[in-house]
């Protein structure tokens, strides 16, 4: 299925992103679910998929974690299910992510797919990234409010936070069938189902300082070749007294952590962090080698060539190296075509068309790698 956003990107970019919400009526024209309640509800029995369904009792909310045996005990209405990821577990909903390409890939995070019963919902609440929320099956009933930097929230149960006092609404809405709202970081909003209904949440990942600093430190412990500097007293007569951390001390401290970030590689380390996946990428226990992607190049037209769902593939500024899983590889110019290819690749392509990109063994071997490390993956198409 084509899906097309009826969306105006340089406007929405100047105007609305990361700015202030906004309802787009019709945003998918026509929109057909990509998932069937009942196939939901079976995902979230599985061990592996991340899932929860939020109840609202006449006492209060309760929270229950997957994976579930059976929703009986739920009742007929005031619940809702999600379910996390479930672009990695389905083809049909990965293409989802494609109309929002206009937005960096490092900043994809998930589709979260969440059903909920008649007046199901999971209160008001913040978000601590971008969400656009695509409505599918059913109503729900939207409020959304501006950005309320300093909202008091409690938890009406240990896992729900909620806002403690009510928002004014700037977007009062009942959201049809391919109606999408976009939501900022940091802006309120509650949505209440009419009916029985599906909405597909596209999130935006939005690491704090912590956890990015975090995450490319962990990075760089991990991938250099050269022992990392260790911090050494500035040079002086009389340190004061044992118990006193000094002011020439602590900028001392400050110019080490950043000089020796900026010494060691600070981009490398953050491509690496924003080229991985969400979830461990599968790997191949029996991996491919050139001569066997040329004997599938030049003898099975059947085959297909896909990203696999959840895989990054990202660029340098300079084109000079090709990001995937946390692992990198040099580019020259030979290599740039094809890895460019690989960047723009979204939906599963024929295998075989695309021997021209494919002909040197520096880039068949290339092709190999991303293969063997699980973010390219290569299948027999059905009918």
């Amino acid at each position: 299925m084509s899906l097309t956003l009826n969306l105006d990107q340089k406007e929405f970019l100047e105007q609305a992103w990361q700015q202030q919400p906004r309802l787009i009526r019709g945003a998918f024209p026509q929109f057909t679910d990509l998932i069937e309640p009942e196939i939901l509800a079976g995902l979230a029995l599985e061990q592996e998929v991340d899932s929860r369904v939020i109840i609202q009792r006449a006492d209060g909310w309760d929270v229950h974690h997957g994976p579930f045996e059976s929703y009986e005990e739920f009742g007929e209405s005031g619940w809702t299910l999600l379910v996390q990821s479930v672009n990695e577990w389905l083809p049909e909903v990965q293409q989802l992510l494609a109309p929002f390409r206009f937005l960096p890939d490092w900043r994809l995070d998930d589709v979260m797919i969440s059903f909920a019963t008649e007046d199901g919902g999971v209160g008001p609440h913040l978000d601590q990234y971008d969400v656009f929320i695509i409505q599918g099956l059913g109503r729900r009933h939207w409020q959304v409010g501006a950005r309320l930097p300093q909202a008091e929230e409690h938890c009406p149960h240990p896992d729900l936070k909620q806002l403690v006092e009510p928002f004014e609404a700037i977007i009062d809405a009942v959201l049809e069938p391919g109606d999408m709202l976009y939501i900022p970081a940091g802006c309120p909003h509650n949505g209440v189902a009419l009916e029985p209904s599906l909405n597909y949440s596209v999130g935006f990942r939005a690491p704090n300082m912590a956890e990015l600093g975090a995450a490319v430190a962990d990075m760089l412990s991990h991938t250099e070749s050269t022992p990392l500097p260790r911090f050494r007293d500035a040079r002086q007569n009389d340190y004061g007294p044992a118990y006193q951390v000094s002011t020439s001390q602590l900028t001392q401290l400050r110019s080490f952590l950043l000089e020796t970030w900026q010494a060691h590689e600070l981009d490398h380390a953050l491509l690496l962090v924003l080229s991985q996946s969400k979830r461990p990428l599968p790997t191949l226990l029996d991996p491919i080698h050139p001569e066997e992607l040329q004997h599938y190049l030049e003898h099975e037209p059947e085959l297909l060539l896909a990203r696999v769902p959840g895989a990054r593939i990202l660029l340098n500024p300079a084109q000079t190296r090709l990001y995937a899983n946390a692992e990198d590889w040099p580019l020259n110019e030979e290599l740039l075509a094809v890895a460019q290819w690989f960047g723009e690749m979204w939906e599963p392509t024929p295998l075989h068309a695309q021997a021209s990109l494919l002909q040197s063994n520096a880039a068949q071997q290339l092709c190999c790698d991303l293969i063997n490390c699980g973010v390219l993956e290569v299948y027999q198409q059905h009918d």
